[in-house]
């Protein structure tokens, strides 16, 4: 099996960044230039995107845990996603509140555990907003 039939072989499984791909051949022991002609046309036949993965990875996160912009855009950025798609597929979620649901589940949890100060300081690890958390609290905690 060359790069390219084990980078579609990959991608056949899930999105990945260029950066994953390149990791994951190199650790197979493909070589350097093998790996980069791969990428070159798995990018040029639309079979690796990096706006696909962003937006399947933001989409996959928020339905399994809350995390806040700031942590998703570092974990996007961690995998290889330029900071330029990260905010722009970050700033569509945000815009369609798709955020929401994963939030208001992990501050009632959170609430009825551990109470509302630490609900608040527990989602501000999780980069949510002061704002965001307000927005669905039923109460305006001060702090």
């Amino acid at each position: 099996m060359n790069a390219y039939d084990k980078a579609l072989s990959l991608l056949s499984v899930r999105e990945h960044t260029a950066k994953e791909i390149m990791r994951k051949l190199s650790d197979k022991g493909f070589p350097k230039d093998e790996i980069e002609l791969a990428i070159a046309r798995l990018i040029s036949q639309n079979y690796l995107s990096e706006e696909r993965f962003a937006e399947s990875y933001i989409r996959s996160r928020l339905k399994k845990t809350a995390e806040g912009k700031s942590l998703l855009k570092m974990r996007l950025c961690e995998k290889g996603t330029p900071s330029s798609i990260a905010d722009e597929y970050l700033s569509y979620a945000w815009d369609e509140k798709a955020y929401i649901p994963s939030l208001e589940k992990e501050y009632n949890s959170l609430c009825s555990k551990k109470g509302r100060e630490k609900a608040y300081a527990k989602l501000l690890s999780k980069g949510f907003t002061i704002s965001e958390i307000r927005s669905i609290s039923e109460e305006d905690f001060e702090f």
